[in-house]
């Protein structure tokens, strides 16, 4: 199909971009995690004979049973695993020293922080609660969702639910060829209309080159694809119908012929499978945080949070496919349905539960 006459419409998929940085603020996180115990030990320590405080340091850093420690730091121990979940968080090509030396950075820092007393700021504990929340939240989500089987009937069921709305718009499949020239146009329509060849003459002297080597065929598409002259004069044709008038269009001259008109179909079972799978998933994700907070006894203590909370349930519940979300099966190729992780696994547990800030 012309590239230059058809607007894009498909939808990119939504992918999210790998930090590559380094820095205090990129392994945060992964720092928050290795265990934050905010009792009430000493805040100073005795110096060590480089100068440097120890002791307390160690007391607020919780252990990881099994860990392996490849450094410490003011007696603090530092893991490999803590070291793996940053480079799974910013993935590959980063090498290990530099982490280790960002990290070992960021736990001096963290201890300076200890020091001065930061960590009994109300919002800085809120801030590490929330962190803690939402990754102990999202790691029973994905071992949930590890669980969870969505049988083939399940799937077609929600299939045909799904393609209730999906196909029936009017497409148009066309043949051109496109010249600069006009008095060029002329002399081709002239020889198609005496009986020439319209392929032959497309893989002759078409400048759109794609279509040309197909005979001029643009394929299956809707009007709104094409720049209006073009669309306009399609519109008007009956199928089998060669247009007895040139178009001029800002890519120069076409000759088009109307091949057929049809409604366009809905996408195939195997090219919405990921998207279902990916529907149900989410599904199961939200009952069970619906029957989580059935059998939870959560007590709004003011008016303004209820008065919220209330709002947002009121929301809930409308997660059903929207038309735009199943765009992308409808019109893209099967062989782009089929390529890459489209299911969005790889981010769904977080979806329900956003990361808080």
């Amino acid at each position: 199909m012309d590239s230059k006459l058809i607007t894009a419409r498909r939808t990119a998929l939504r992918r999210r971009p790998l930090a590559i940085a380094i820095g205090a603020s990129l392994l945060l996180s992964a720092g928050l995690m290795t265990g934050c115990d905010n009792s009430d030990g000493p805040k100073t320590a005795g110096k060590t004979p480089l100068g440097q405080s120890a002791g307390s340091a160690n007391d607020n850093y919780a252990t990881i049973d099994g860990g392996k420690v490849i450094a410490r730091i003011n007696g603090s121990p530092l893991y490999r695993e803590n070291l793996e979940v940053v480079k799974e968080n910013l993935g590959a090509g980063v090498p290990e020293s530099r982490l280790v030396s960002r990290m070992v950075e960021l736990r001096l820092l963290a201890n300076q922080a200890r020091e001065q007393g930061l960590d009994d700021d109300p919002s800085t504990q809120a801030r590490i609660q929330n962190a803690v929340d939402n990754q102990l939240a999202n790691t029973y989500l994905t071992d949930y969702l590890a669980n969870v089987e969505i049988s083939e009937e399940e799937l077609k069921a929600a299939y045909e639910e799904a393609v209730k709305d999906l196909g029936g718009e009017e497409q148009h499949r066309a043949a051109h060829i496109l010249v600069k020239d006009e008095d060029k146009a002329r002399d081709l329509l002239k020889q198609i209309q005496d009986g020439g060849d319209f392929a032959e003459l497309a893989k002759e002297h078409s400048e759109d080159k794609v279509s040309g080597e197909a005979g001029g065929d643009l394929g299956w598409f809707s009007l709104d694809q094409m720049v209006e002259p073009f669309a306009n004069a399609v519109a008007e044709l009956e199928p089998g119908e060669l247009d007895d008038e040139l178009v001029e269009t800002q890519f120069g001259w076409h000759i088009i012929k109307l091949e057929g008109v049809r409604k366009s179909p809905p996408p195939t079972f195997e090219q919405m499978r990921p998207q279902l799978e990916d529907s149900l998933r989410r599904k199961a994700v939200t009952q069970k945080i619906e029957e989580l907070r059935a059998e939870a006894n959560v007590e709004i203590l003011t008016d303004e949070v209820r008065s919220i909370v209330d709002r947002d349930e009121g929301t809930e519940g409308e997660a059903a496919p929207k038309a735009e979300e199943t765009e992308d099966a409808e019109t893209e190729d099967a062989a782009d349905a089929e390529g890459g992780d489209r299911s969005g696994m790889k981010g769904l547990p977080a979806e329900p539960l956003k990361a808080l800030p």
